[in-house]
């Protein structure tokens, strides 16, 4: 697949002959339990489960080109729970980062639909490509979210809070929740 930053237009090329594929094209999988390779990704073993989208938009006279996979939520959690958490933790340890990752993307897509996830959000490096705890969390807890009063809980996380949390109020104001409250925390003295 090449693109060109001057015309917008993205070619795809096979076996010798070459095609325009406009400024939009999709590159869908055959079957669920495939996906792609990032050839430059941190864990280039890992399966990237998805569809791929690619579109050129003209930004400031130049075409950039987007690519974007579309993963089904409970994949995508495949590649984020051992990488926030790591597959060596407690089963039911696990199980709550997952329930955890699946309530907040689900409430970041909700608060905003085309928003795009990024490491500022969660980490994800594709599926492993071998089964371990950390996909037994997930699915072990399919589905399962955290409300409160009937909405998706903010479930915020970090590796390390310095030994006490802060208030989702102080942190982000109005958009404060107020059961994320300053509390101290001494099981991160841990952390290593």
């Amino acid at each position: 697949i090449s693109h060109s930053s001057a015309t917008g237009e993205i070619r795809l090329t096979r076996g010798g002959e070459t095609l325009s594929m406009g400024r939009e094209m999709a590159l869908r999988r055959r079957q669920t339990d495939g996906g792609f390779r990032i050839a430059q990704a941190r864990r280039p073993q890992n399966v990237y489960p998805g569809d791929l989208h690619l579109v050129s938009k003209l930004e400031s006279g130049t075409y950039r080109l987007y690519v974007v996979a579309n993963v089904y939520i409970e994949s995508y959690l495949y590649g984020v729970v051992p990488y926030e958490m790591g597959s060596s933790s407690a089963l039911e340890a696990l199980k709550a980062q997952a329930v955890a990752a699946r309530t907040y993307t689900l409430r970041a897509m909700n608060a905003n639909a085309s928003k795009v996830d990024t490491t500022a959000d969660q980490v994800y490096n594709g599926s492993p490509a071998e089964r371990d705890r950390a996909a037994e969390a997930v699915d072990a807890t399919r589905g399962i979210v955290a409300m409160n009063d009937g909405k998706l809980t903010g479930t915020y996380y970090t590796a390390s809070n310095g030994g006490q949390t802060e208030s989702a109020r102080n942190a982000w104001g109005s958009s404060g929740v107020n059961y994320l409250t300053v509390k101290d925390d001494p099981f991160d003295r841990m952390n290593p």
